[in-house]
């Protein structure tokens, strides 16, 4: 479930970026694979030494490292050490992100079959998480 949760707080950045279908998988490393829906690799995840995840560009550069703090939140950070967004479990157990003065960014909890849907601070529809045949999880956004 962890590894779960470090994925979706990077779909943050892509869908944000890139606002397209976004495939996860797991490659020969045991590394997290970001690709488009072209197969494309947008981003590349691993471990570092500290055991915090970072996310790497396809050329080699650091997106953004997530770690725990104090709370036992994810804290995201940029590639120069600022704080990014936070994420937390609500009372429903739904996971919630804010950014670093606090404002809800989205929240991410789960439907009747299973998925993950993304929803705004307003309880609007941004997109949904499901397994496809491979069992990789595949981002749908809503096109509005």
């Amino acid at each position: 479930m962890k590894k779960l949760l470090l994925v979706f707080t990077f779909v943050l950045f892509t869908t944000l970026s890139y606002s397209q279908e976004l495939t996860y998988s797991k490659n020969y490393n045991g590394d997290t694979v970001a690709k488009d829906q072209y197969g494309n690799i947008v981003a590349t995840g691993s471990k570092n030494y500290n055991g915090d995840f970072v996310w790497k560009d396809q050329y080699g550069n650091v997106i953004k490292t997530e770690s725990r703090n104090y709370n036992g939140d994810k804290v995201s950070k940029d590639n120069y050490g600022n704080t990014q967004s936070t994420q937390s479990t609500n009372y429903n157990g739904d996971e919630v992100v804010k950014d670093q003065y606090g404002n809800v960014q989205y929240t991410l909890s789960k439907d009747y079959n299973g998925n993950i849907v993304k929803k705004d601070p307003y309880g609007n529809v941004l997109g949904t998480y499901k397994k496809n045949y491979n069992g990789d999880m595949v981002y749908y956004p809503n096109n509005y």
